[in-house]
């Protein structure tokens, strides 16, 4: 039996498989089930609560990237207004660390369903790949859906050769910038980044998420620190969105020399164009720190 899926950016075939009503399935392996026409890969698992059902996966014809739903679930972690989006954090965690991406999810009360919006990228299904749980968490950090993984780096392999899609992370795991403007100088002092947070060189963060966007990253966590000098990066606004600009004629910012950390305010996220160059062209635009290495 086939069903049918819906995420505001496309639809996805997935095939549905007999559930089990106990709750070993958490126990049990990652489903992947290989389809060439059209060239996708459908996976599945229980949550551990033994209840809630992801079934999603890739599709070549969508674009690079994972979707799918989450059914069944009987929490109040998310919200149940039909129709509306709430924004969520996929976090994984395994041997290697803590990584977590940024997203939304769809709730239709029909279905009794939450459908991610859009594609994870790429980097999600590595992380995938290679992690031992999968948690989904609201804006106010508590986990609705926790997933563990047996079976995903068999699942996440599968995604990557059927969809084509390369392994591509969104940022280094770990970089050392020194700061170059005088606004950086002023301000933010040294930065370490990774695809988890920013550390400033008084040893304040902030805790980031990536989005389905290269470069783009959204604060996971709201808060407001206070830098070098009792400054802000946006005065008494806290930052949302923080963009890791690279050098134009470089394919990604392991291959820049210069790092323009752009910082937004609000709730829309600057376009994929503001990853490239000094110029921004997103709304709420707080400030640019140049860096370089």
């Amino acid at each position: 039996m086939r069903r049918t899926f819906a995420s505001s950016a496309a639809v996805i075939l997935i095939l549905a498989l007999p559930g089990v009503s106990s709750c070993a399935q958490a126990k049990e392996r990652w489903t992947a089930i290989s389809d060439s026409e059209p060239p996708s890969v459908q996976i599945s698992k229980k949550a551990i609560d033994g209840r809630t059902v992801f079934l999603g996966g890739c599709n070549r014809l969508l674009g690079a990237g994972l979707t799918g739903t989450f059914s069944s679930y009987q929490g109040n972690a998310l919200l149940k207004s039909d129709d509306q989006s709430e924004p969520v954090t996929f976090e994984i965690a395994g041997k290697a660390g803590t990584t977590r991406f940024a997203g939304s999810v769809h709730y239709y009360a029909a279905e009794k369903s939450w459908v991610i919006t859009g594609l994870l990228p790429p980097a999600f299904v590595d992380a995938f790949g290679q992690g031992d749980v999968l948690a989904v968490r609201n804006e106010n950090g508590e986990a609705a859906f926790i997933f563990d993984l047996p079976g995903s780096a068999r699942a996440a392999k599968a995604m990557r050769e059927v969809c084509d899609f390369e392994s591509s992370p969104s940022v280094p795991a770990s970089a050392s910038w020194s700061a170059m403007s005088t606004t950086a100088v002023s301000i933010t002092g040294d930065i370490r980044i990774s695809t988890e947070e920013i550390r400033f060189e008084n040893g304040a963060s902030l805790r980031l998420a990536t989005t389905d966007r290269p470069g783009i990253m959204r604060v996971a966590k709201p808060a407001n620190p206070v830098l070098k000098n009792g400054n802000l990066l946006c005065g008494r606004e806290p930052p949302t969105y923080v963009v890791l600009g690279r050098e134009k004629g470089t394919e990604s910012l392991d291959g820049s020399s210069t790092l323009y950390l752009k910082v937004y305010s609000g709730q829309e996220i600057p376009p994929s164009a503001d990853a490239i160059g000094m110029e921004s062209e997103g709304r709420g635009l707080c400030g640019i720190f140049n860096y370089t290495r």
